[in-house]
């Protein structure tokens, strides 16, 4: 009785040390889709793999393109014969190496770039090219303003733009000088009617004799002589209309509103002996038509003898506008 007992024992421990044996065997192979297989590789060949599981049972052949690198590992130290090792070789070769592990980026502080030490100020401007740019071309702006305030106050072009040609100070010669008052030219003698060559002809018709001095002198008095008839008096004509510059900003509005009579080809009855006298830094130009008229300029038909020709004038270089009688240009 005794004996049987221990020999079932001894049964009993041989199937759970197999057991164990079948179980410590089993493994585990990750596959790409996700799932995993765990059980002991029975079949290894270049079709692929056959697992037998716990219980016994055999899986389907799994082909080769389903198993992860991890998976391939474990089965060439899971692989029992050389044949099977010649098999999982080629691919265990094909695995990439792991990446070796990139080094810490170190990121270091940013150094600013040196800067000269210069002069701050209007000395840096100095400096540099472009504060030489800068005072060049508020240089040139200053003239420039100098020969705009001689223009619009009919002050000498040469003094002004003289004055703003001094470094440093001349910014004050525009600046005084337009603030003075415009200069206005003197008015033009105007020519008396000649009354004495009236009174001689009168004298003469009555038969009375005038003196150098206008006085009459008796007809036949010694060292006079009767006066011949003088020439007829010099027609008065209209005093000409003046537009200036500084009471008048002269562009192609104001020469289309001002005078519109102008720009036909007939003049009309108002304007037809009258012409327009335009006085620049070129000089005096009349004309009794003005051909076109752009944004900046103004082309003037202006008449030298029997010809004519077409001006061309800008509006900055305008001083004055005049119309005038044709005969008393």
């Amino acid at each position: 009785m005794e004996y049987s007992n221990m020999r079932r024992f001894f049964i009993i421990l041989c199937g759970w040390l197999a057991l164990g044996g079948v179980v410590a065997l089993a493994g585990t192979f990750p596959l790409t889709d996700g799932t995993k297989i765990v059980g002991t590789p029975e079949s290894i060949v270049d079709k692929g793999v056959v697992f037998q599981f716990d219980s016994g049972d055999l899986s389907p052949r799994i082909d080769w393109e389903r198993f992860t690198p991890d998976a391939l590992r474990e089965l060439m130290a899971e692989a029992k014969t050389d044949a099977q090792r010649t098999v999982l070789q080629p691919m265990i070769d094909n695995i990439p190496q792991d990446v070796a592990k990139r080094k810490e980026i170190v990121i270091k502080p940013v150094e600013p770039p040196f800067r000269p030490k210069s002069a701050s100020g209007i000395v840096g401007l100095f400096g540099s090219p472009a504060g030489w740019f800068i005072i060049l071309v508020l240089y040139g702006a200053n003239l420039f303003a100098a020969y705009e305030v001689s223009i619009y106050r009919r002050q000498p072009m040469a003094t002004v733009c003289g004055l703003a040609a001094i470094p440093f100070v001349g910014v004050l010669s525009p600046i005084i000088y337009g603030a003075m008052p415009t200069q206005r030219p003197p008015p033009e003698p105007v020519e008396a009617p000649a009354a004495t060559a009236v009174e001689g002809a009168a004298a003469v018709a009555e038969g009375v004799s005038v003196t150098a001095e206008g006085a009459p002198a008796a007809a036949g008095e010694p060292g006079t002589e009767a006066a011949s008839p003088s020439a007829p008096a010099k027609p008065a004509f209209p005093d000409p209309i003046v537009f200036a510059r500084g009471e008048f900003s002269f562009n192609r509005r104001f020469f289309e509103t001002k005078f519109a009579g102008f720009f036909r080809v007939i003049p009309s009855e108002a304007e037809k002996d009258l012409v327009l006298q335009i006085t620049c830094s070129r000089g005096k130009f009349a004309g009794r038509r003005v051909m076109r008229i752009t944004p900046n300029e103004l082309y003037l038909q202006v008449f030298k003898g029997e010809a004519s020709s077409e001006e061309m004038i800008p509006f900055g270089e305008i001083s004055e506008v005049q119309i005038r009688h044709k005969d008393s240009v």
